[in-house]
This record gives structure tokens, sequence and C-alpha cells, in this order.
């Protein structure tokens, strides 16, 4: 496979599966660093944390660039923040059953001032058959945000209870704040939405909360599945479709809109419309030298509704159609709407079934409004594009596919 971009590649592995199955040595530690625990009661808890932080390790080593996880495994894990990967806290959280509708999740981790977590993950923990599954990932601002709004129930002994469809950060999007994003920028964002007074309550320290309070991991208050977006990858957009000026489910969902063809857009829309931004933007990227074919086809999304601030294009074409090896391009834009610039800090993130290909970010003195890349694969391949915001709102579409 070939591509073009103007920024350096990054070989990563964003799709390399969500189960680990733990050596005999990870178990032992675990088996172990848990009996070091006190109170009998509570080694159980333990054990299942120790767990969840050697699944997590085995899975960050996975990738091409694997990622350290620090923790001490000298003492047992604690059920506050309890391992970091290059600057986040991590608050690991185990679940019992896919059926949980509630998180349970100590109220400490987001009011410690100086120990509080940047991510929270949801870990399923399945020890009769050393297995660790990664489900998904809750932000702090997120979590502040519900709180701030009233949305979280408390009980009495400081654990807030988080329902499984605000935990909307998928294994892939976790691994890409490792890789691209500030544990800071989500700091700030939490600081803006966060406007209350310091608790001073009982609940509100880990010294306070008994070990029985705290090791109750993924209690249950409600039955409901886990959402979706969180287990399983969606559905491919089959952008052979717009070669037929036709768009498949997966794309009307998405909101996307097929443009008029190149050579006439410009003839048919006015000066306003995104067919004509487009155009404006391909003659741009002539003088560059790079030209788009006018056999390609275009559309775009509005991602607003996506909780992003922007407009992305995207074209298609067949590149070498052969026997023996016919080829497809895809050609993205990314930018803003009118009146609305991108932020800087904006990336654009472009992966194949193995690795990612391009990642691209906007910078203040770049003087650039628009992210560009191309990526070019066989019939066979598909493409993933992830957009994170400049305040690190993350969003990763479903994979462009050229199907038959």
């Amino acid at each position: 496979m070939t591509y073009s971009s103007y920024y350096q590649l990054l070989d990563l592995d964003p799709d390399q599966g969500t189960t680990v199955h733990l050596t005999t040595g990870a178990v032992n530690w675990a088996v172990e660093v848990c009996q070091q625990e006190r109170d009998t009661d509570h080694q159980w808890f333990c054990f299942l944390r120790a767990m969840a932080i050697r699944g997590l390790q085995e899975w960050l080593d996975r990738g091409a660039q694997a990622l350290s996880l620090e923790y001490n495994s000298e003492t047992p894990p604690n059920p506050g923040v309890n391992c970091h990967v290059k600057g986040f806290r991590l608050c690991l959280l185990v679940q019992g059953s896919l059926t949980d509708g509630l998180i349970s999740i100590p109220r400490y981790t987001l009011k410690d001032p100086l120990n509080f977590a940047h991510l929270y993950v949801l870990v399923e923990v399945h020890e009769e058959a050393d297995e660790v599954k990664i489900l998904a990932g809750l932000r702090r601002d997120r979590l502040v945000a519900l709180k701030t709004s009233g949305e979280l129930a408390l009980n009495r002994k400081g654990h807030y209870y988080v329902p499984l469809e605000e935990w909307d950060l998928s294994p892939e999007d976790l691994l890409l704040y490792f890789h691209c994003l500030n544990p800071q920028q989500i700091e700030d964002k939490a600081a803006q939405l966060d406007t209350s007074s310091p608790e001073s309550s009982p609940e509100s320290s880990p010294e306070s909360i008994s070990e029985g309070d705290r090791d109750s991991p993924g209690e249950t208050l409600r039955d409901g599945p886990i959402p979706a977006h969180c287990l399983c990858q969606q559905q491919p957009l089959n952008v052979r479709d717009w070669l037929r000026d036709k768009l498949d489910a997966v794309a009307q969902r998405w909101d996307w809109t097929l443009l008029p063809p190149l050579a006439t857009s410009h003839q048919l829309m006015s000066v306003q419309t995104p067919a004509e931004e487009l155009e404006t933007l391909l003659r741009d990227l002539e003088h560059q030298g790079v030209t788009i074919p006018d056999h390609a086809k275009g559309a775009y999304q509005e991602l607003q509704a996506q909780g992003i601030p922007g407009r992305l294009y995207a074209l298609i074409w067949k590149v070498f159609d052969s026997h023996y090896s016919p080829e497809w391009s895809l050609c993205l834009f990314l930018g803003p709407r009118p009146g609305e610039p991108l932020e800087p800090g904006t990336q654009l993130i472009v992966q194949d079934e193995t690795s990612i290909l391009v990642r691209q970010t906007l910078t203040e003195d770049s003087g650039n409004a628009y992210l560009y890349t191309q990526v070019i694969g066989h019939m066979d391949e598909r493409f993933t594009v992830s957009i994170i915001s400049g305040e690190g709102t993350p969003l990763t579409l479903p994979s462009f596919a050229f199907q038959s």
C-alpha cells in the first residue's frame, strides 16, 4: 500500500484486540500481591484489580509502539488511581458482568486535588480463564460535567453511579489518547466545568471510606447492555456507492451528503456552498502540484452533530484498475464551518486495519485553516478516520471501504 501526507507517519496498532490472556507469571503476581492485603475479606477485590492492571499492561505492550504502564508492583493496587500511562493517571474499574447497568466510581478519585484520575478504564476480568478484556473509558471532564449537571447518583458512602452509556471512549480511543493527547487538556477542560466549591464531607478522601465500601466494583442497580460503540467495530461505509451517486445506510445514518461532479460543481453551485469551497481547496492543491482527477467523487459531513466543530470532505476514486492490482484512493480535508475556525490542536488521524498511517495536527503558527491527507490502498483495504478536537474530544467514524 502507498500513501502521501505532509506529516510523519506514526506506526501504531489501533485494532490490536481488546481481550488479553494473562501469562502464568502475571497471574502468579496477582495472587502474591493480593495476599499482602491484611483484610482477607477484601483480598478478592485486590486480586481482580491486579489482574486488570496486568491485562492492561499486556494489551498496551501489543502495539507496534508499546506504551509503558507504570504501577507499584510491590504493593496491592488500591481502588483509586492505580496506574499511569504517559502522564495520564488511570483508575481501573473491574466490571464483573456485561449486564451491569451502573458503574460505581469512588468520589475521591474525582475530588483529590493531587491524585485525581484523568481517565477511568472499565475492565472485565474472567479470572477462571485468566482473561482480561478492555471495555471502555471515561474522561475526567466528562464525569465532572455529569456531576455538575446533577445527572449522577451519589450514595451515602461516597460513590458516584455512572450509567454505561456515558462510557463513550472505545479501547481504540484510549490508544489515540495515550499517543496523541496531553493530559493537561483534560485537566483544563474539567477545571472549566467544575465550578463547585471543594467538598469537605468525610466521603471526599480515601482514608475516610471503608475498604468494604471502596471494594465494591460494578454494583448492579439495573440491567442493560454495554453500548455497542464500546464493544464492537462499526459497520463500514461503502464509498463505492458514491461512484453510482448513492449513499449506503451507514453514510445516511452519519449524515454524509454527496457533492456534484468536480468538473461541474463550480458551475452549478454558489460561492457559499460546500461544493464551491471544495473546488477552492482543490485549486490550491493544484498550485502545490497535487492533482485530483475529475472523475473523483466526493461527499461531506458536518461534524457539529457529532460534537466536533468543523466540516469533513472525502473524495474517492479508482487509482489503477487492472486484473492484477486494482487500487482506490481516499482524500480527506478537515476544515472549519463558515465563521467557526478549527481550534489549534485539532488532529486528523487515518489508520488501516493494522496501524495508524497519518496523524496531522493543526498548529497556530502553520497559517493553515485545513488539514489534508491522501491514502491509497487495494480494493480490500479499509481506512478509519479519527478526529480529535482542540479541546480533546474524540470522534471515530465508520471505516471507509470500497466494496463490490
